[in-house]
């Protein structure tokens, strides 16, 4: 009998796919892109005909309501910035979401023909590709509706669990810092930004995050309390 555990581990070294682990003959198709703040990436419903790789900076998700009002649902960064592969993969002629970027955003643009072909020729970045998709899928999966059963403070414990989850192999000292503004926190989770304030302060209060130039940091032990809290 087959050892699923032993060939998870096998194959554990092609569950990354980001600029780095491209083939050279794709890299020498890309373009160097650097934008501002706030600015736009790819509009919800354009053709995906690029695919483009988060170098540098962050990047989110955005929806608009009807009362005018603009929220932000999900994050791309370094590690997960991939724009565009969902929709190729899926076969859609669209992108899902507008994406515009939250910092100064360094990114590679290439053709997503070229993108898919070379997946499809691949196997190592077919692979790649299957464990970063259903990855994404498992843990939208698992928190889908989560918010909905968080209330205040708990909400804010829930993005900072997450983002701790995302950003620990960033870790410098043992803590990640986080570097999300009140506001893109408030869009995140669905509160105000007074709201996202006066939680972060009681979190402080009780050791479960600390600061450090200005900026929230949480430790590995932080995390771990603030994960005891919002499931006990």
């Amino acid at each position: 009998m087959m050892d699923l555990q032993g060939l998870w581990e096998k194959y554990r070294e092609e569950t990354v796919f980001n600029y780095s682990v491209l083939p050279e003959h794709l890299k020498k198709h890309g373009e160097h892109l650097v934008v501002e703040p706030q600015t736009l990436i790819v509009s919800r419903g354009e053709f995906p005909g690029s695919i483009y790789f988060i170098l540098d900076g962050v990047a989110a998700g955005v929806r608009e309501y009807a009362d005018g009002n603009e929220y932000s649902y999900f994050q791309l960064d370094r590690q997960n910035g991939n724009i565009g592969l969902l929709e190729i993969f899926a076969r859609k002629e669209s992108y899902i979401a507008t994406i515009v970027s939250i910092t100064r955003v360094e990114m590679v643009r290439i053709d997503a023909a070229l993108i898919y072909e070379a997946a499809m020729q691949d196997v190592s970045l077919l692979r790649r590709c299957t464990a970063l998709l259903a990855d994404d899928l498992y843990k939208r999966s698992g928190n889908d509706g989560i918010l909905y059963y968080f209330q205040g403070i708990d909400r804010v414990r829930y993005y900072l669990t997450s983002y701790y989850e995302r950003h620990q192999a960033e870790a410098e000292k043992g803590k990640v810092t986080v570097h999300a503004e009140y506001q893109d926190i408030a869009s995140s989770i669905g509160v105000s930004v007074r709201t996202v304030g006066r939680n972060l302060q009681k979190l402080k209060e009780t050791g479960e995050i600390g600061s450090w130039h200005k900026k929230t940091t949480v430790s590995q032990e932080q995390y771990r309390q603030m994960l005891e809290n919002l499931y006990l």
